[in-house]
């Protein structure tokens, strides 16, 4: 077992270095990612809510790394603060792929479906406090709602964004291994750091697809 590394800085204890910097790296990319989609001038309203994902993205891994590097002075219960923001993150993702769903009963049905999920995420994390509901919540998110969405509208109006999309997302299951093996080069570079460097790789591609020229898309339609 890997022992928790820990360095002295400013007169501070700070543990997992290298955690904690490798979360503000995927933080500066996806606030970076998120600015450049907000303000976009030809962002629609789905690209508007990409941008929220990453900014929410961006606000889970910079709350994550201080939870990393400076546990002993905010507490083990930081980490929650993160897992709530991860979990706005997905919630925006899945709206931001909701005005492809034409048929407006589905809509409503998936929109429902996504404030609920939201819900008991946030509360399961508050009530167990585990990872695992964040994790669970990410796979519903993006593998059982972003994912088909995106696939039945790529099917029929061939939208490089949506494929794009997919790819991103299942890219993100390499991270996702590499954490769930625990494979790490030493304890001063751990899963946690590989899995953030490549997140960050990943991220760019979903990026890149919700910057994709909006004026190719069809069957955008009010997320109300």
């Amino acid at each position: 077992m890997l022992e928790t590394p820990s360095i002295e800085l400013l007169g501070l204890q700070v543990t997992e270095p290298m955690t904690w910097i490798t979360n503000w790296m995927v933080a500066t990319a996806c606030l970076v990612f998120g600015h450049k989609l907000f303000y976009d001038e030809q962002a629609d309203i789905s690209q508007k809510f990409w941008a929220l994902f990453f900014l929410f993205m961006g606000l889970a891994s910079f709350t994550g790394g201080i939870a990393h590097g400076f546990i002993q002075y905010v507490g083990h219960k930081f980490h929650h603060v993160a897992w709530l923001l991860s979990g706005i993150g997905i919630f925006c993702a899945q709206l931001a792929v909701l005005p492809f769903i034409e048929h407006a009963k589905v809509r409503s049905f998936v929109r429902i479906f996504c404030y609920a999920q939201l819900m008991i995420m946030s509360a399961s994390v508050l009530i167990f406090q585990h990872f695992s509901s964040v994790l669970i919540d990410s796979i519903v998110g993006l593998i059982g709602i972003v994912i088909p969405v995106s696939i039945a509208h790529f099917a029929r109006y061939k939208d490089k964004r949506s494929i794009l999309v997919i790819v991103g997302i299942l890219t993100n299951l390499i991270p996702a291994f590499i954490h769930l093996l625990k494979f790490s080069i030493n304890e001063w570079f751990n899963f946690n750091d590989i899995s953030h460097v490549v997140m960050i790789g990943c991220f760019y591609v979903m990026f890149k697809a919700a910057k994709a020229n909006t004026s190719a898309s069809h069957a955008m339609v009010s997320v109300n």
